[in-house]
């Protein structure tokens, strides 16, 4: 297990290589995963890291209160740090993901590669079995957007390997319908064993497990 710190959900960060600046939407480290939801132009993505890859492509920014000189108070600090981490954390919870761009993994230290073969072999498995974990869940209160076909409800380039032969994939494709009527979109994730070629579990990301 990683001696590093975990980031907190809604932290920004700036990715090292081009100064791409994302959010982080996932971080367990139950199942050492951190999920980063990056913005730009009129693209999203969503990119999938286990911390020592995380930490070695990006860096995460200090918030504005922490700009602040001693002369505003130590109380008048923590207040505004606390009032912003809330607001940033619940707008970031309310913002609907778009396309899934590809989860490039570039250069790191000690990093756990993908066979293309798994990713694939995930992408349908994960998405085969999602409905029926979802009527345990949801009943009939979801859907799939982009007209997602029953082997294409999850991306396999929208995967990493977080241990040998255990993939985890996430889709941005669903839509729970709430307490209102209203549907929103949710990142449903999937780990999946390529030795067993079976799917261990799903969960509905929230920042954790």
């Amino acid at each position: 297990m990683s001696s590093r710190k975990y980031p907190a959900k809604g932290a920004q960060a700036k990715r090292k290589a081009d100064g791409l600046m994302g959010e982080v939407y996932v971080s367990s480290q139950a199942t050492d995963l951190v999920a980063v939801r990056w913005r730009k132009e009129d693209e999203t993505g969503t990119l999938l890291y286990d911390i020592e890859q995380f930490s070695f492509e990006w860096e995460l920014m200090r918030t504005p209160g922490a700009k602040w000189g001693v002369r505003a108070g130590v109380i008048a600090i923590a207040a505004l740090c606390g009032i912003g981490f809330y607001a940033g954390l619940r707008a970031w919870e309310s913002t609907r993901a778009s396309r899934v761009a590809a989860a490039r993994q570039q250069t790191g230290l000690d990093r756990k590669t993908l066979d293309d073969n798994d990713g694939a072999a995930a992408a349908k498995s994960c998405s085969t079995g999602a409905d029926e974990y979802l009527r345990t869940v949801a009943g009939d209160r979801f859907k799939w957007a982009y007209g997602a076909t029953l082997d294409g409800k999850f991306n396999d380039e929208v995967a990493v390997q977080v241990s040998p032969g255990i993939t985890t994939s996430v889709s941005d494709k669903l839509l729970i319908e709430g307490s209102n009527g209203v549907f929103k979109r949710v990142e449903l994730v999937c780990s999946y064993d390529s030795g067993e070629d079976k799917v261990l579990r799903y969960w509905i990301a929230d920042g954790g497990e």
